[in-house]
């Protein structure tokens, strides 16, 4: 899959695409629907399949405060697309100058002049233009004034008939709820980032970690979970403590993960680390014995789950 981000050079194989439009943080299952429409339209009319996202995400843009943090890495939404059969992803950037486009001009002057795109794909509550003044009716109405095809993609409903959303997905995992997570994702849910130094208390445990930061990403229920670590081709199961260790007070939240019957050498290195399944909640202890102990029965726990899995 080739990044566009300059619109204005747009490859020339990618002139004429189908192209789906969205944040696409999480690459849901409602996500995945656009991209499966994407694909097949492409496919029924011989043109490239697109996705157009912004950066930064438009909520950030306007109240960087407010904005939920986002789920994952771009590099990791960028393997998901290329996963999908997605050709060419078009990377806006988010401005003041772009966010000041009416949606008749976005769709005439950028989607049909700059990327002369075939048809469109969006979900069903996209909105889009200066203060969101355009929705899918308008799209599927300027669409049309351009010669373009237009689909919206309808709700997916989860389990119980809950709407799949980046929101309900975070609202699980702040909870602990890693497979009603997952349900919705159509994944694990994984954090993604490269190994740092910590401070060897593990180690010294008898536990030696793997530490990853989670930077501007989503932060989970704090407290310790099985978990799989993948580092390349390489997979190890594990336990992981996400959260601010109380009883070492970190001044940032860490990932902390233990690779069961292997000792890897993860410094330096990009991995990516499944929550599985929520163990406990993080807990302050009175002694180094009595969080080693907890140390060893979490462990015997999360191999029990992990075994469960079956995968």
């Amino acid at each position: 899959m080739q990044i566009v981000r300059d619109l204005t050079c747009c490859p020339a194989p990618a002139a004429g695409a189908v192209i789906g439009l969205g944040n696409f943080d999480g690459v849901h299952l409602g996500h995945q629907a656009i991209l499966h429409s994407v694909t097949e339209r492409a496919k029924a009319l011989g043109a490239a399949a697109a996705v157009m996202t912004f950066s930064p995400h438009p909520r950030e843009f306007f109240a960087r405060e407010r904005a939920p943090l986002r789920l994952q890495t771009f590099r990791q939404k960028m393997a998901l697309f290329a996963e999908a059969g997605i050709d060419y992803c078009f990377v806006v950037r988010f401005d003041a100058r772009f966010a000041a486009l009416s949606p008749h001009n976005f769709v005439h002057k950028v989607l049909a002049g700059q990327l002369r795109a075939r048809h469109v794909v969006t979900g069903y509550n996209f909105a889009f233009g200066k203060g969101r003044g355009g929705d899918t009716a308008t799209l599927a109405q300027e669409a049309a004034a351009c010669g373009m095809g237009f689909t919206s993609c309808p709700p997916v409903m989860g389990a119980g008939g809950q709407e799949v959303s980046s929101s309900a997905i975070r609202r699980l995992l702040s909870e602990g709820k890693t497979a009603q997570a997952d349900a919705l994702l159509g994944r694990s849910y994984a954090v993604e980032g490269r190994v740092v130094h910590g401070d060897k208390r593990g180690g010294a445990m008898g536990y030696p970690t793997a530490n990853i930061r989670l930077g501007a990403l989503f932060r989970p229920r704090y407290g310790v979970y099985a978990v799989r670590l993948h580092a390349g081709q390489a997979r190890f199961d594990g336990v992981a403590n996400f959260g601010i260790r109380p009883m070492f007070a970190l001044e940032e939240p860490l990932l902390e993960v233990h690779v069961f019957d292997a000792s890897p050498d993860l410094y330096g290195k990009r991995v990516r680390v499944e929550l599985v399944d929520f163990i406990r909640e993080e807990r302050y202890f009175d002694s180094l014995d009595g969080l080693t102990r907890q140390i060893a029965e979490d462990c015997a726990v999360a191999r029990h789950k992990l075994k469960d899995t079956g995968i």
